[in-house]
C-alpha cells in the first residue's frame, strides 16, 4: 500500500514552508526506527523533540498523526517520514520481517531485551502486567479515548477530531476485511459515542462538517447489521444502540439507526 505514495503526493501534502522543514529533517538523517505496517508507515522523528509519526494511505488520500503539538494536522515530521519512504524504502523494516527475526531469538535473550527496554521505558511495565486482562476492544477504546482526551472546559475544533479519526477509520476497514467485525464496529461506536458527547456538552468551537456524524452512524449500522453472527452479538449491539440514541444531539445530527433497531426487535 505505501508504494502508492508519489513525489507529487508529498509536495501537495503540506505547505511549502512545512515541506522545506520536513525536507531538512530528512536530509539531516533524523528519521529513525522506520517501520512499514499493514496499513502504512511509522517512524520516530527528531527535531525540536523526539516524535512518533504514523502515516496511512486510504485510496488516493494520505492521513497522518504525529505526537508533536500539531497532532493530526500536517507537519514537517510527517513530510520527513514520507520523504524517507520515497527516497529510502529499503530502510523500512516490515512487521513481518521483524516478527521473523524475533522468533529466531532464544527465549532468555528476549527476556533480557524486554527487561532492558522496561528500564528505559518504565511505562512498558504496564503492558506486561495488565496485557493479559485487556481485550482487543479495551485497547481500541483506550486509543479512541486518547483522541478525545481534552479538558472539559476546552473548546475543541471539530476538524481536529475528524483528522485524528481518519487513521481509526482505515484500521476499521482492515479489521473488517480480516474478519474482525467486533473490533471494526467498536471503532465506529466509540468515535460516534464520544463525538455526540462533545456536541451534547457544547464543547465544540463550531459544528462538525455536514453529515460527518451521520456517516459514522451509517458505517456503524452497516457493520452491526452485516455481522456474520448477529444473533450472538445482539445484546451487546442493543446496549450500544441505546447508548448512542440517548444523546440529546443524536436526532439533530441525523443519527437514527432505524434499520438496526428493526433488526434488533425482530
Amino acid at each position: 500500500m505505501p508504494s502508492r505514495i508519489t513525489p507529487l503526493d508529498v509536495t501537495a501534502y503540506a505547505s511549502p514552508d512545512i515541506y522545506r522543514m520536513g525536507e531538512q529533517i530528512f536530509e539531516n538523517g533524523w528519521v529513525r526506527h522506520r517501520f512499514q505496517t499493514n496499513y502504512g508507515l511509522q517512524a520516530t522523528v527528531r527535531s525540536k523533540g523526539i516524535y512518533r509519526v504514523e502515516m496511512v494511505v486510504d485510496g488516493e488520500q494520505l492521513f497522518g498523526r504525529c505526537s508533536c503539538p500539531l497532532g493530526s494536522s500536517h507537519c514537517e515530521h510527517q513530510v520527513a517520514l514520507l520523504l524517507s519512504w520515497l527516497n529510502e524504502p529499503d530502510t523500512f523494516v516490515s512487521y513481518q520481517d521483524l516478527r521473523r527475526a524475533i522468533r529466531l531469538k532464544e527465549k532468555n535473550t528476549l527476556v533480557d531485551i524486554l527487561v532492558n527496554l522496561v528500564e528505559v521505558f518504565p511505562e512498558l511495565s504496564q503492558f506486561f502486567i495488565t496485557a493479559g486482562d485487556k481485550s482487543e476492544d479495551e485497547a481500541i477504546q483506550e486509543e479512541v479515548a486518547g483522541i478525545f482526551d481534552f479538558p472539559q472546559a476546552q473548546k475543541i475544533d471539530p476538524q481536529q477530531i475528524i483528522d485524528a479519526c481518519q487513521l481509526m477509520f482505515v484500521r476499521s476497514k482492515i479489521l473488517r476485511t480480516d474478519g474482525h467485525w467486533d473490533r471494526a464496529r467498536t471503532v465506529f461506536f466509540e468515535i460516534l459515542n464520544r463525538s455526540l458527547a462533545l456536541i451534547d456538552r457544547l464543547q465544540t468551537s463550531k459544528p462538525f462538517r455536514e453529515n460527518f456524524i451521520a456517516e459514522i452512524a451509517d458505517d456503524y449500522e452497516d457493520l452491526a447489521l452485516n455481522h456474520p453472527d448477529f444473533s450472538a452479538k445482539k445484546e451487546t449491539i442493543s446496549q450500544e444502540v441505546e447508548t448512542i440514541l440517548q444523546h440529546e444531539s443524536a436526532a439533530a445530527e441525523g443519527v437514527f439507526l432505524d434499520l438496526l433497531q428493526q433488526r434488533l426487535k425482530a
